[in-house]
């Protein structure tokens, strides 16, 4: 089934049109992992304007320049041919109005001709500044966009009117996709596919979570072997990824504890973490008010979901045993998904303060830990207040959540992050045979899924 979905690139598409309106010539770069949305965002943007739309591949400059020439000629009618840079030149003097040229994937046009950049920025300088145009440059190769086009060294670099990385979407933004599913099965989704777009289209609306987590394990299917797909695009060395993801996927999260788990030289893990990141799909997490220690965690779901599962059963599922795997997974995927349901949390905080569920304005926003105590959110507006948030993916009676909620206050008592105005939160599943949100005192609040619900449709109405 092939769904025609566009979600909440509302930020992004507004930057563009007011660069659009703009009276100047404007170079935008759009970039992220793929199957993340650019290509999606910039069809939306162009829509009505007169846009020449070129996505490379792989291959000689002499036939990318052939291709590109032909895209033009279509757009402009008129026939053009030669260097895309001589193409660039003339173009504007072709159309009656401002002209729109995306260069998609633009990391094989350099690759084909690495004096590109430096004779685009030329051609930007002599001429094409003074002109009514736009051209967007485009591409997943993140790596390549963050070191050769944004760095300082870049010939480009000044020239660009904005930069965009396109991050996936957030849990609050997925609700199209899956119009009738329960925010408990909506959680869950989002635990084994993340925001991605294309990922979010490759499951089916119509039928149930756990048939939708059998067509991502079952081997051939798109999301089965797309994690393995993005490292051999992305590293030079995916076994060495592999090793690393697949540590912290088991419970390492300490950068001496995944260097020895992967065999990796404690003294080059650095190099593999930072390009990781780059990629959205761990991040380094610091306990807030302080830089050490570090903590390695998995920042895109689809990743946690298929290195703590497809990777670790791929015995059993090239072996044909769906069913059995399927079955594990089912077993476990309550403690999995703890993990997830912290994260989500973390993606409401500003939504959760701008409804009032939350009292403190989120200017730091992270999580505390020493030996064996922590916290799993706080939000501080230094010097006057902090919330201390504490997230349970399970069902929990009245008594036993004021309980957990004065352990949370302990333990806030003792990290030296309390200010002058204090409060606790407590975030659960379920709060049984209660409405939501509870408040035992005014310091003091609880919410469930419910509740939560209710902060996401509050947001989407405003």
């Amino acid at each position: 089934m092939r769904r025609n979905i566009f979600v909440n690139r509302r930020r992004e598409l507004e930057l563009l049109e007011n660069l659009w309106r703009g009276r100047n010539f404007s170079l935008v770069i759009i970039y992220g992992r793929r199957r993340v949305g650019k290509t999606r965002l910039i069809l939306e943007f162009a829509r009505g304007k007169k846009c020449i739309f070129y996505v490379a591949v792989e291959s000689s400059y002499d036939a990318i320049c052939r291709e590109f020439s032909e895209c033009a000629r279509r757009t402009l009618g008129f026939p053009v041919s030669g260097d895309i840079i001589e193409v660039l030149d003339a173009a504007p003097n072709l159309t009656g109005e401002k002209l729109l040229v995306v260069l998609d994937e633009f990391q094989y046009i350099v690759e084909a001709d690495p004096s590109f950049p430096s004779r685009l920025q030329r051609l930007i300088d002599s001429k094409l500044s003074r002109q009514q145009m736009m051209i967007i440059l485009c591409g997943s190769a993140v790596s390549f966009f963050e070191e050769k086009l944004l760095g300082y060294k870049s010939p480009l670099f000044g020239r660009r009117e904005a930069s965009l990385k396109l991050s996936p979407l957030r849990f609050f933004q997925i609700r199209e996709f899956f119009p009738n599913y329960r925010i408990d099965e909506l959680i869950t989704v989002y635990g084994a596919v993340g925001g991605t777009p294309a990922y979010l289209l490759k499951l089916d609306p119509s039928k149930s979570v756990t048939d939708n987590i059998r067509s991502i394990i079952t081997p051939g299917s798109y999301l089965y072997d797309e994690a393995l797909n993005i490292l051999r695009q992305e590293v030079r060395e995916p076994r060495t990824y592999l090793s690393i993801l697949a540590a912290i996927a088991e419970g390492k999260n300490s950068p001496g504890e995944v260097a020895s788990a992967a065999h990796v030289d404690v003294r080059t893990i650095t190099k593999y973490i930072y390009l990781l990141e780059e990629l959205d799909i761990i991040e380094r997490v610091r306990p807030l008010g302080s830089k050490k220690p570090v903590k390695l965690r998995f920042r895109d779901n689809y990743f946690r979901f298929w290195f703590r599962y497809v990777y670790k059963l791929r015995s059993l599922l090239e072996t044909g045993l769906i069913e059995e795997a399927l079955s594990h997974i089912t077993e476990s995927l309550n403690q999995y998904l703890s993990q997830v349901f912290e994260g989500v949390v973390a993606e409401l905080v500003p939504l959760m303060y701008k409804v009032g569920a939350l009292k403190t304005r989120p200017v730091e926003v992270g999580t505390w830990w020493y030996k064996d105590m922590e916290i799993d959110l706080i939000a501080r507006d230094p010097g006057k207040s902090s919330t201390f948030v504490e997230v349970k993916w399970r069902e929990m009676d009245l008594k036993s959540a004021i309980g957990t909620l004065k352990d949370l206050e302990r333990k806030a008592a003792r990290s030296g992050l309390s200010s002058p105005e204090n409060e606790y939160v407590l975030v659960i599943r379920r709060l049984k045979g209660e409405e939501t949100p509870t408040e035992p005192d005014e310091h003091r609040r609880i919410l469930d899924l419910q509740a939560i619900e209710r902060i996401i449709e509050d947001n989407r109405r405003k």
